[in-house]
């Protein structure tokens, strides 16, 4: 017994060793600055070292090295969300909405924040919300607005990706009120930004553009934790699409912006949209190429983009390069999103009226979301034309229940906050 148990610590030791030994090793590789790191590739030494740092359980350590730059890295430059959640599973065993018991709060609230984005980004929306709820539960402790205003903003980007447009409305008003309070220009400057992208989807595209003149002026001189290059141009740009007043230069100066700051999803997303645009021309093999540029940069990332994907499909029907186009276009109705609207499309151009209704309703209902006036305008009008183009009555689906809408549990606690910092705030100006 006594020979076993110091073999079990003997192997232990070794494996201490073993591993530090790894540390050692890639920590002396020689790297660019991760804010220059394109690929994984180019971050392969730094996950090595977290990796072996959790395999030793050394969870601190390991939370240190990966936060800062190299999460950054990971999370922005590279896109690479499977790779971030594998990490930051062996953090989170107890489940996305418990932080870590081995890490400080903050920086157990970073990784949640980092975890919920992946999340989203892999269509997990019920995790994602998760773990945006267990930092913003953590944050309403101690009133840090700032950080409260991070979390209701990302719970707002998971209900748009969940189709949830009435919620989405209601929180982001939210954000309006935390300004209020806060008073911050990086706060205003991302609160106009996001109700300035919900009027345009809602197709308030007057109201939108007078947010737009407010934002613009602002400039983009935050800290790239707290916003993106280029993610301001390219949502003008997706507004502009939905408006019909897209250019060539609102793409190419988010695009160039994008680029400088190493944006990879504002770059993906571009791909995609100038694909979108071209598509609507008849200009197949443009739409093509950027269509197939944006699959790319999905794929590679380990994630999936069902509209660019779709999209291509189209463009090389109409082309004559599609192969099997029937099994493409069944493929292509299992991804977990569909792109309704471009698939009846796809089985237009294949003679297939019924599938191609299957699809235009499923768009159209989609499209509707919560309920006029909570509808993605520009999706509503489209599929509305598609389907008088087949013949198809257009369905009469009810408007917005309030009713139906149930508040997260979290939202008056919010509220309240705001109202205590709202009469701290006027305390201090009547002082």
């Amino acid at each position: 017994m006594v020979r076993g148990v110091a073999s079990g610590s003997q192997r232990e030791d070794e494996k201490e060793q073993h591993g530090n030994r790894v540390v050692d090793h890639f920590s002396s590789v020689s790297h660019s600055p991760y804010e220059q790191a394109e690929t994984l590739e180019d971050l392969r030494p730094g996950l090595n070292v977290v990796r072996t740092l959790l395999k030793l359980g050394h969870f601190r350590q390991a939370a240190h090295a990966y936060l800062g730059g190299l999460s950054l890295a990971v999370h922005y430059n590279c896109e690479s969300h499977p790779e971030q959640l594998a990490l930051l599973e062996v953090f989170f065993e107890k489940g996305w909405d418990c932080l870590p018991e081995e890490l400080d709060r903050i920086e157990g609230k970073v990784l949640a924040s980092y975890a919920a984005e992946s999340l989203c980004a892999l269509a997990q929306y019920d995790e994602a919300l998760e773990a945006h709820s267990v930092t913003l539960q953590q944050n309403l402790i101690n009133y840090e607005l700032s950080n409260i205003l991070d979390d209701v903003a990302g719970i707002a980007r998971t209900l748009l990706a969940k189709n949830k447009l009435a919620q989405r409305d209601r929180i982001l008003n939210l954000t309006s009120e935390l300004f209020e309070v806060r008073q911050h220009p990086e706060t205003l400057f991302l609160s106009w930004l996001y109700r300035y992208e919900q009027l345009g989807i809602l197709g308030q595209f007057a109201r939108a553009s007078e947010i737009w003149d407010k934002l613009d002026p602002l400039g983009r001189g935050w800290s790239r934790e707290f916003y993106r290059s280029g993610d301001a141009e390219a949502k003008h740009a997706i507004i502009q699409h939905l408006e019909g007043t897209l250019q060539e230069h609102h793409l190419t100066t988010a695009e160039r912006l994008a680029a400088k700051g190493k944006n990879r999803f504002a770059i993906r997303n571009l791909h995609g949209l100038r694909g979108a645009w071209r598509l609507e021309q008849g200009e197949w093999e443009l739409a093509a190429a950027s269509f197939a540029e944006a699959v790319r940069m999905a794929r590679v990332s380990g994630i999936s983009d069902a509209d660019s994907e779709t999209g291509l499909a189209l463009a090389k029907q109409h082309l004559g390069q599609l192969a099997e186009p029937e099994r493409e276009a069944e493929r292509l109705a299992q991804q977990r999103k569909p792109a309704h609207r471009t698939l009846a499309q796809l089985w237009l151009a294949l003679r297939d009226a019924e599938q191609a209704k299957h699809h235009a309703l499923a768009a159209y209902r989609w499209a509707w979301a919560d309920g006029e006036p909570y509808v993605h305008r520009y999706e509503l009008t489209k599929t509305t034309e598609l389907l008088r183009q087949m013949n198809v009555p257009v369905p009469q689906l009810p408007p917005y229940d309030p009713v139906t809408d149930e508040p997260f549990p979290w939202e008056a606690d919010v509220r309240a906050a705001i109202e205590k910092l709202r009469a701290k705030k006027e305390g201090e100006e009547n002082e």
